[in-house]
């Protein structure tokens, strides 16, 4: 079965999110890289969006497991390069003010190859935020799917780095051996806006919260507000290219044209 490593992040500052332009309206939705006071360290932060799995029976898709999150580059700015490692190694995270998020996947799977999903969020101290990982019920695939971490467990706290882990098990199609399980890692911070944002984003119009979201960097909240209303008028085609365009300004392109699903249960 998978084994759950939480990685051990520095946790002085929480992330700053770059200042949205004045601009919402009229310009295509884009996703602004968001300036961290601290970084998680570089040893063994999750880097890799997409499924990893030596033994899982999951089949072969064109489009592999995918988590909907940016790949974040490490050393955004000067002042972050105090020693002489320059790499430009990347990792998987994603900003919210929500107290209980809500994150995104591309599941490629048919419901009758999938045996068990599950979703387990850890705080910094490998603790688990909810009293066992959560027995996730999927529909509707293949497709992407939203889930929200419940509002009955503890919120997340701002400042904090919190690693996340979904995790499918797919029917065995060969024989009895104990398969492993494929699984999508991230981390998520929950961060506190800014004065100036929080005052526009009480003035704007659902769209343009999606634009300011999505500027100042807090990709969680962006994508789940855009998919609401893209859910809401699914034959609406400027909010089809608002969505096309934000998962294409995180190299996401390979899903963005992928169904968005009403999922999932416990």
């Amino acid at each position: 079965m998978f084994s759950l490593t939480f990685i051990v992040v520095s946790l002085t500052q929480p992330a700053q999110s770059q200042q949205p332009s004045n601009n919402n309206s009229n310009s295509t939705i884009r996703f602004i890289q968001p300036t961290l006071e601290k970084e998680p360290e570089n040893r063994g932060a999750p880097r890799d969006r997409q499924g990893a799995g030596t033994r899982g029976d999951c089949p072969n898709t064109n489009i592999p497991l995918t988590a909907l999150v940016p790949l974040i580059p490490r050393n955004l700015k000067l002042k972050q390069l105090r020693t002489t490692d320059t790499s430009s190694s990347k990792f998987v995270l994603g900003l919210t003010n929500a107290e209980h998020p809500t994150f995104w996947f591309y599941v490629p799977y048919q419901i009758k190859d999938i045996n068990v999903v599950k979703f387990v969020v850890l705080d910094e101290n490998n603790n688990s935020i909810t009293k066992e990982p959560l027995l996730i019920n999927l529909s509707g695939t293949p497709g992407v799917i939203s889930l929200r971490v419940p509002t009955t467990e503890k919120p997340l706290e701002i400042g904090k780095y919190y690693h996340w882990y979904f995790l499918v098990d797919c029917k065995s199609q060969t024989s009895s051996e104990e398969s492993e399980d494929i699984a999508v890692e991230g981390l998520v911070q929950r961060i506190e806006p800014n004065r100036d944002l929080v005052r526009r984003l009480g003035t704007a119009t659902p769209q343009e919260r999606v634009a300011l979201y999505a500027q100042a960097g807090i990709w969680q909240d962006a994508l789940t507000l855009l998919s609401e209303l893209r859910l809401a008028k699914p034959k609406d085609t400027v909010l089809a290219s608002n969505w096309q365009d934000l998962l294409k300004s995180v190299g996401l392109e390979d899903v963005a044209s992928e169904t968005i699903t009403q999922c999932c249960t416990r």
